[in-house]
């Protein structure tokens, strides 16, 4: 099962070196309406829908793999939109990018349809009064606020992004797979191929890649954890145009192969 406070733990790690970046997570977490409206999108998609987990448990792993994402970038050399546009600085664009991981599911408190723009009409309002507390009357805070809002649109992989920013969110959250996110619907009788692929899963890793800045390895003990390489992951690294960013294979346990994708 996941351990929330193990991903604490690791957010925790990630940002500490950043003052900004930590009191953006601090507010994150400890904001009364994010919590209750992640609450109300898990209780939407867990016990009405019978989907895998969407609530804060969700928003801290994409917000933990997006700033792991976002350092491999920067570490293989590559610059995301914000600074080449000579807006932000690294700190800055972690702070955008853990804005829109966190928020990227808030719309599902709603519907699960549209849930990417149900997202952006919530989410906005939110972030401005974070980006507020973090950057006081720094104008560029309406500049950080559309790329959050691009993010959050387009996780899902079904509309195409302007920056890199949003491939980092839709690579992060398509990540999400593992077998924990599928076992309180599975024992809720949701019996489905997205409950039996996601139970498939055990583990993905996000690495340095040989070729390419970024090699993720998903691991799974049986063929059907397929369908959420190739429907969920893969659709969006693609949809995203981030696929020049991302190797990714997927090791199957059952025949002993290893499929590369990227």
């Amino acid at each position: 099962m996941v351990n929330e406070k193990e991903i604490d733990n690791e957010l925790d790690k990630i940002v500490i070196e950043y003052p900004k970046l930590r009191k953006t997570l601090d507010i994150l977490r400890n904001d009364k309406e994010i919590y209750n409206l992640l609450e109300s999108a898990n209780t939407n998609m867990v016990l009405r829908f019978g989907y895998t987990d969407h609530g804060k448990v969700h928003s801290k792993i994409v917000s933990r793999n997006a700033l792991k994402i976002v350092d491999l970038l920067f570490d293989g050399g590559i610059e995301t939109n914000l600074i080449k546009e000579k807006v932000a600085n690294e700190e800055d664009t972690k702070i955008v990018i853990l804005i829109a991981s966190y928020l990227h599911d808030i719309g599902l408190s709603i519907n699960r349809k549209m849930h990417e723009l149900l997202s952006v009409i919530i989410a906005r309002p939110i972030a401005t009064r974070i980006l507020k507390q973090i950057y006081k009357n720094d104008e560029r805070i309406f500049r950080f606020l559309s790329v959050i809002l691009e993010c959050i649109l387009c996780h899902m992989g079904s509309v195409e992004p302007s920056c890199i920013e949003a491939g980092i969110v839709a690579l992060a959250d398509g990540t999400d797979i593992t077998e924990g996110r599928a076992r309180i619907p599975f024992k809720l009788g949701k019996e489905d191929i997205h409950s039996f692929s996601t139970l498939a899963i055990q583990n993905v890793n996000i690495m340095k890649g040989r070729d390419r800045p970024i090699r993720i390895e998903v691991e799974m003990n049986n063929s059907a954890g397929i369908f959420q390489v190739e429907e969920i992951l893969l659709f969006k690294i693609k949809h995203t145009k981030f696929d020049k960013f991302v190797e990714l294979t997927a090791k199957i346990k059952e025949i002993n192969k290893e499929v590369k994708y990227l």
